[in-house]
């Protein structure tokens, strides 16, 4: 039997769909496995182009296309909660519910391509500085970040964004705010050239974030405490890689 022109054709496009599942399933499973489970891209719109980015965390990411490519970034204005380990308590929070509101900050940072500006500046890790307006915004509004200026103050509106959140008790302040956030630790022993140890803490009413000099000498997974927050100390070189302390492990929680 002559199958019709229009028959003839779907039948040959029924049996091209047919050897290329054919094919697929040939393949081994990790072979496979980037085609099901690549993970979606991110971007930031910066001078009016979509540069292709992936997010470290909620505060930081790396540069995947365009002139800074390869290059990373720490963004301004606000700080989200450390997400290389359980390292941040106040209140009636454990070191694990923080945490886990840390790796929902990231979340936040991937939702959409945010308009950024980025300049030449770099902070004290080689990072570019950029600032993200209504990213900080959203990340203030939605209690997974806060304020965190070094220098000058807030806008007006940026500060009564965070003092709404922590009045309506969204994200990290459900259990309530302390006076400040605990932002760095660092051990006297570890600080090079006569340089004075300092921690750093934001101050939530004001949203500066200040360093507190100190002649102290950390032992690794001492809990650090001011202004009603306190903070893991963990050297840098000891908070990622299989070199890990227990206090920074998974535990079943």
């Amino acid at each position: 039997m002559q199958l019709l022109p229009c028959a003839a054709r779907a039948a040959r496009a029924a049996l091209a769909a047919l050897a290329a599942l054919a094919a697929l399933a040939a393949l081994p499973l990790a072979a496979r496995a980037p085609l099901a489970h690549a993970a979606p891209r991110q971007h930031v719109t910066i001078d009016g182009s979509l540069v292709e980015v992936r997010w470290s965390d909620g505060d930081s990411l790396r540069f995947l296309s365009g002139r800074l490519r390869g290059e990373k970034a720490r963004l301004m204005g606000y700080n989200t909660l450390e997400s290389y380990g359980p390292v941040h308590k106040w209140g009636e929070w454990s070191e694990w519910e923080l945490y886990k509101i840390s790796k929902g900050a990231r979340e936040v940072a991937e939702r959409k391509a945010w308009v950024c500006d980025v300049g030449e500046e770099r902070d004290h890790y080689g990072r570019y500085l950029m600032r993200c307006p209504e990213l900080t915004e959203t990340m203030l509004r939605e209690g997974v970040g806060h304020l965190f200026e070094v220098s000058g103050d807030p806008t007006p509106a940026l500060l009564q964004l965070q003092l709404d959140a922590m009045k309506e008790m969204r994200g990290m302040w459900r259990k309530g705010a302390p006076e400040g956030l605990v932002t760095s630790v660092h051990s006297a022993a570890e600080m090079k050239d006569g340089e004075p140890a300092y921690n750093r803490v934001a101050t939530l009413k004001t949203g500066r974030a200040n360093k507190l000099f100190h002649q102290d000498t950390y032992e690794e997974c001492r809990w650090v405490c001011a202004q009603g927050s306190c903070m893991l100390y963990v050297p840098f070189e000891r908070r990622y890689g299989d070199k890990r302390p227990a206090c920074l492990r998974w535990q079943g929680r």
